[in-house]
């Protein structure tokens, strides 16, 4: 029994990846970093803050969840196609996954991969209900998620609204749908660019300050604090307007720019990798961070952005000699209990 390795492969899922895994150190430094991440007093280091909670929290993770339900319906539709049990196979995929996500989540708490496993089970029972019922809890569980503005609801929902783009092979024939998806990226563009307005506005002009221990905030902070979370809160029911306006824009621009997006497209290719990858690095940054050492937003931004650099790069280099990622490989032989070639 030998796995689907099909060639015609669809980059522009593995560049939406990419996009997606740009987003996440971001937003997860700011716990790898905790007890060492507050703002610097500067005007500059509080817009740095702010953009990424306008622009990154809960944008890119939203993408994953809904890649992670597409990617369910691509797995099980190869394999079904080499008259494999797919169901089987996709059963100990998702038991590897949680194995792999219990261990990173000794360095990350409350990390994406095992709840990614978890929900994975319940989701690939859907692949044999029609595409429009999919579709139609998909919206609507974003809508309920995002209107309660609680993230651990999201996932499920965005989840089975990429099933159901799998059932529908949206990606499939992107290209031959441009118009609708340049009706989507403009209607998109409009509302995100209202909401980035309205949103800026509403962010406490001195940010959200950290409490640090040995440090009493003053009567101004905690209030500025209590708006910033007013604004966070809000900022987060609307991130997947966002997430669509990111991911129609990328895939119109895709066509054109296909060998510009060669780097992206390695880096989404080795998402599993990369991810656990930017947890460790990261980590490994923190240990060497004096206890009492403030790192600003910018610093850390500035940090996270080299370290998707290297990845970048060497994902790419990576990717000239071998099929896979090491960990996308290890994913691979576990699932199909085969030990398989990875060298080109």
């Amino acid at each position: 029994m030998e796995p689907v390795i099909k060639a015609n492969r669809i980059n522009v899922i593995d560049s939406i990846r990419g996009v997606a895994l740009l987003g996440l150190p971001f937003v997860n430094v700011l716990a790898f970093w905790s007890s060492n991440i507050n703002l610097s007093g500067t005007q500059g280091d509080i817009w740095v803050q702010r953009f990424l909670y306008l622009f990154v929290e809960g944008r890119f993770y939203a993408i994953f969840s809904f890649l992670f339900g597409l990617g369910i319906w691509i797995f099980l539709s190869r394999a079904k196609e080499k008259n494999d049990r797919p169901y089987a196979l996709f059963f100990r995929r998702m038991l590897i996954l949680g194995l792999v996500g219990a261990i990173h989540n000794l360095i990350n708490p409350g990390e994406a991969l095992l709840i990614y496993a978890i929900l994975g089970i319940p989701v690939v029972f859907f692949n044999k209900v029609p595409k429009q019922i999919n579709l139609i809890l998909g919206i609507v569980g974003v809508i309920i998620g995002s209107f309660f503005g609680v993230k651990l609801l999201l996932p499920l929902p965005l989840m089975m609204l990429g099933l159901a783009f799998g059932q529908y092979r949206v990606f499939e024939s992107y290209i031959k749908r441009r118009k609708i998806w340049m009706m989507v990226a403009v209607l998109s563009f409009v509302v995100t660019s209202i909401l980035v307005a309205f949103l800026w506005q509403k962010a406490p002009t001195d940010g959200l300050v950290t409490y640090m221990e040995g440090v009493e905030l003053t009567e101004a902070q905690v209030l500025s604090n209590r708006a910033f979370y007013d604004f966070a809160n809000l900022s987060l029911t609307f991130a997947p307007i966002f997430s669509v306006f990111y991911v129609s824009c990328l895939v119109l621009l895709e066509p054109f720019v296909k060998k510009l997006l060669l780097p992206l497209n390695a880096f989404g290719r080795m998402a599993f990798t990369n991810y656990i990858g930017q947890s460790v690095i990261l980590v490994l940054i923190a240990m060497f961070i004096p206890g009492d050492k403030i790192v600003s937003y910018s610093v850390a931004t500035i940090a996270c952005l080299l370290v998707v650099v290297v990845q970048i790069i060497s994902s790419s280099l990576w990717l000239k000699y071998f099929k896979y990622g090491p960990i996308e490989w290890l994913w691979r032989c576990g699932t199909y209990w085969k030990w398989l070639p990875i060298r080109k």
